[in-house]
């Protein structure tokens, strides 16, 4: 496991739709807030999966690919700190992004399982110059998941 994660099974309370907020709902909302709106020009879901590779084939830049869960803190934790730092932001502007929730369905759910993770967040990098995807820490800075990025880039 790389960094702080939560364990890649559900906790009870967080199976049912019950768990869910409802669109507009003041927890959806203050989610929402505290996640700094990282995910602006980010590919959702399996179908922006298809999206990034396709322009990963087209254009042969890196795809960053973003594996989390609505009930994850480390998630949270990692787009309020990371994902939403002007740096991170900036650096990220050129890339390729994708953010998946196995949760969200079975053709997600399908996408993550290739990865084999172990627990969330998880995030990947799959750079022209590497035959596999590579893991990156969340654990880390701003500064030091740039850092991990560009050497993950070599």
């Amino acid at each position: 496991m790389v960094g702080s994660a939560c364990y890649a099974e559900v906790p009870p309370s967080a199976k049912g739709p019950s768990s869910v907020p409802a669109q507009g709902s003041t927890l959806a909302v203050v989610k929402a807030a505290a996640t700094g709106q990282w995910s602006d020009g980010w590919y959702q879901g399996a179908a922006g999966y298809e999206k990034a590779i396709q322009e990963y084939k087209q254009t042969q830049k890196p795809v960053a690919v973003y594996i989390n869960v609505g009930w994850c803190p480390y998630c949270r934790r990692f787009e309020k700190n990371v994902l939403s730092s002007p740096a991170v932001k900036n650096f990220m502007k050129d890339k390729i992004k994708v953010s998946l929730n196995p949760e969200a369905g079975p053709r997600e759910n399908e996408i993550v399982s290739q990865y084999r993770i172990r627990g969330f967040p998880s995030f990947f990098l799959h750079s022209p110059q590497s035959v596999q995807a590579m893991q990156l820490n969340t654990g880390v800075s701003p500064e030091e998941f740039i850092q991990l990025f560009e050497k993950a880039q070599k």
